[in-house]
């Protein structure tokens, strides 16, 4: 971290608008940020067209975002951008000098080595879910290239005690057995179908979240 506050700038373009350099790399153009961001936004146009929610790897100073945004806006009645950014220095910075006046944009931020906090965060799960599409900035990509791998990488562990913190306290009074164990979630439903049986009213919730599951991977042919 050091090391990249030692080779972290400001510049600013020929046009006036700040332009972050990072180990020489410079995240926008040093000439006319905004021109790049919109020939980076129009060649994303289809990509736009068919998908409202949009996940886009690498912050910079926005000016991309920004006119992804704009043509979201034109082509839906709503939208929601997701940026995910690692270098926290770069986030304050930006919030400080500029920041989104769109409601519509969240950045996400967390240190390269805690990627998997991203994956307890309810809104951002949420946002997932919803199967945005990922656009990448390529300088903010090259920069941080390891920390994206990561992201997309990503296997959330199965066993339920990995989440024991995030549950309810009546969630955690049903599982409290297994809070030091390595059962998954398809481990315990099986036992209540085959062993345990029915002993707690969330078995029943259990039970129809697997049945749903079935039934969807029956449907898609899985």
């Amino acid at each position: 971290m050091e090391e990249r506050k030692k080779q972290y700038e400001l510049k600013t373009s020929r046009n006036g608008l700040t332009v972050p350099v990072i180990n020489g790399i410079h995240l926008h153009s040093i000439y006319n940020p905004i021109k790049e961001a919109e020939a980076f936004a129009t060649g994303f146009a289809d990509t736009l067209k068919e998908n409202n929610n949009i996940l886009i790897l690498g912050l910079g100073f926005g000016y991309h975002v920004e006119e992804i945004a704009k043509q979201l806006n034109s082509m839906h009645d709503s939208y929601n951008i997701i940026i995910l950014e690692s270098n926290q220095e770069l986030v304050q910075e930006f919030n400080k000098k500029r920041n989104f006046k769109d409601k519509n944009i969240k950045i996400f931020s967390c240190k390269p080595e805690k990627v998997d906090r991203l994956f307890v965060d309810l809104e951002f799960i949420s946002f997932l879910r919803s199967k945005p599409s990922i656009i990448k900035h390529d300088p903010s990509f090259s920069l941080e290239k390891k920390f994206f791998m990561e992201f997309l990488k990503y296997k959330a562990p199965t066993e339920i005690s990995q989440y024991f913190d995030l549950l309810t306290e009546p969630l955690k009074s049903y599982f409290v057995d297994l809070e030091e164990e390595t059962i998954t979630i398809k481990d315990y439903i099986y036992s209540i179908k085959t062993k345990k049986g029915i002993t707690h009213q969330y078995d029943y919730c259990l039970l129809a979240f697997d049945t749903i599951i079935n039934k969807k991977n029956t449907t898609r042919g899985v």
